[in-house]
């Protein structure tokens, strides 16, 4: 009997799957690396990268690999890792950073996957989200990442607004994207030095009404053509707010 409750509490495997978030896991050091399983030809493939020599890997057919997720519709590109979720920053561990994006409830992880590769690009170094309406990490999201999550840290927390305070406190400017922004977010100049959060809402409501009022500057992505037209995505967004952002 004690041995079925142990099976039943044993959590299932972990896997990260795609060409581009199983190479940078490998090469992330922090990561714990349990097994790479991976066709043959993607074998010789990794070989050549010369990254293989320090990891448990198995040799399986794509078919043998589809077994791996039960059913489940994976695009793995005959790659998968079996690891450990990273582990979480605090948000003390990264106030020392320029650029920091909070998302307000967003729970898709392609967006999540998306707003941390153009984080990547632009020179933000971690992502706030929520303990609660937030996926957390996931082989769905780790993928749609395509290997940025390797390199932008998460941190969980309980309130988003009162860790938008807490950093306000610390000297940052708190920068909300919303439909109905004030300031156009092309219009916004600040110090190079000045840290800053760019904080976008949920897919479907946006930012919350006490997110809002944690906010600085409230801020609009311009329409150029003048019309009501209003259906980027949060991870669009994300991409434009932050690359304006880094224009100095």
């Amino acid at each position: 009997m004690r041995k079925n409750n142990d099976n039943k509490n044993k959590k299932p495997p972990y896997y990260l799957w795609g060409n581009h978030a199983v190479l940078s896991a490998l090469r992330n050091p922090k990561r714990i690396i349990k097994k790479l399983y991976l066709t043959e030809k993607n074998k010789s493939y990794m070989d050549e990268l010369n990254i293989l020599s320090h990891h448990p890997i198995k040799i399986l057919h794509l078919n043998e690999i589809d077994k791996l997720f039960h059913q489940q519709m994976v695009t793995h590109q005959g790659f998968v890792l079996e690891t450990l979720p990273l582990q979480k920053k605090s948000l003390n561990e990264v106030t020392n950073s320029t650029l920091l994006v909070a998302l307000d409830q967003v729970t898709d992880p392609q967006n999540i996957g998306a707003i941390m590769r153009s984080s990547k690009v632009f020179g933000a170094t971690s992502l706030i989200t929520t303990k609660k309406h937030s996926p957390g990490e996931t082989g769905s999201l780790a993928k749609a990442a395509s290997g940025a999550l390797e390199y932008i840290d998460i941190v969980e927390v309980t309130n988003l607004a009162a860790t938008l305070t807490l950093l306000s406190k610390k000297g940052f400017i708190i920068i909300g994207l919303d439909e109905l922004g004030e300031s156009k977010m092309s219009d916004i100049k600040l110090d190079d030095d000045q840290p800053r959060v760019l904080v976008m809402g949920s897919e479907g409501k946006g930012l919350r009404r006490l997110t809002k009022t944690k906010c600085d500057i409230m801020a609009v992505i311009e329409n150029k053509t003048n019309d009501e037209f209003s259906t980027l995505n949060v991870s669009a967004s994300a991409a434009i707010s932050l690359y304006q952002l880094s224009i100095k």
